[in-house]
């Protein structure tokens, strides 16, 4: 009896000391998976107007040419442009980033997304985000004007290349591309109340809303603020209107996180400007070919 008792507590000994390191050893790897959650850089440029004449060319206008050889430059660096959706799928869990992540993004709705950016990005393998401004696109669709120095892309135009799948049209405001004396972009006045600011600023998303869906067949996922002015309430006030990210003029390099889905709404862009090479210019966000 007494040696069949030592044998059962020889076992239960056995296995409390098992089933403990078990969970020691489990616990200890779940805490360094959790400790090592990968982190991305991700780098977004900042485009707007596309020239073949460079005498035109400056802080805002890139010749053609120029845009060929940053392109260029990405491929050779094994940079892999991601679109909006890859990165929302990355948050949610759905997706991963590829190694060297890049965005190209283009503001304002130039029609030389059309014409000059869509062939070189299909050229070179390359998507980009184009963020129109609604109040705009309606000008040019009611006006027979192509005159790439200045004219915008008109719904129709938009709806191509929604459905192309080369880039991606995401909301600019409807029609807060705008300096005044109150009020510079989609930032809030100063003599407004964060409940007026919120009632102002959703109308405006409202109606990008409902006029993306009526003449491109999609909603707006993602704004880009216009001149990059925003308030503190900004953010939640976009979130509360649907929006699940917002793209800055902050000239860093975004750390991306599967577990700060916050940093959506603050993603910084580098503006590219005529008359530095891809190479200077590409350096500073940490890309070397």
């Amino acid at each position: 009896m007494v040696i069949r008792f030592k044998k059962i507590y020889a076992l239960f000994i056995a296995a409390a000391v098992v089933a403990a390191s078990f969970s020691v050893g489990t616990i200890a790897r779940l805490a360094v998976y959790a400790g090592s959650e990968k982190e991305y850089e991700l780098p977004i440029v900042m485009y707007h107007q596309l020239t073949k004449k460079p005498q035109r060319a400056g802080r805002y206008v890139l010749t053609l040419e120029q845009f060929e050889k940053d392109l260029i430059y990405l491929r050779n660096a094994g940079c892999k442009s991601i679109t909006l959706a890859e990165l929302l799928d990355f948050y949610d869990g759905k997706g991963t980033l590829p190694d060297k992540p890049v965005m190209i993004t283009f503001d304002d709705g130039n029609e030389t997304l059309l014409e000059y950016a869509l062939p070189l990005l299909e050229k070179y393998g390359f998507t980009a985000i184009g963020f129109v401004i609604g109040s705009s696109t309606d000008t040019y669709t009611k006006q027979d004007d192509h005159n790439l120095n200045y004219s915008n892309l008109n719904w129709p135009e938009v709806r191509q290349l929604c459905e192309g799948g080369v880039i991606d049209i995401q909301s600019h405001t409807y029609d807060l591309h705008k300096n005044t004396s109150s009020r510079s972009g989609a930032a809030k006045k100063k003599s407004e109340s964060e409940e007026e600011y919120a009632e102002f600023l959703s109308a405006d998303a409202a109606k990008m809303k409902e006029a993306m869906l009526k003449n491109a067949g999609k909603e707006p996922c993602a704004v880009a603020y216009p001149f990059g002015s925003f308030s503190k309430c900004t953010a939640r006030i976009m979130k509360d209107c649907g929006m699940r990210a917002a793209f800055t003029c902050e000239e860093r390099v975004n750390a991306i996180k599967k577990s700060e889905p916050e940093k959506l709404f603050g993603l910084g862009r580098y503006n590219r400007p005529n008359g530095i090479s891809s190479e200077s210019f590409f350096k500073k966000m940490g890309i070397v070919s």
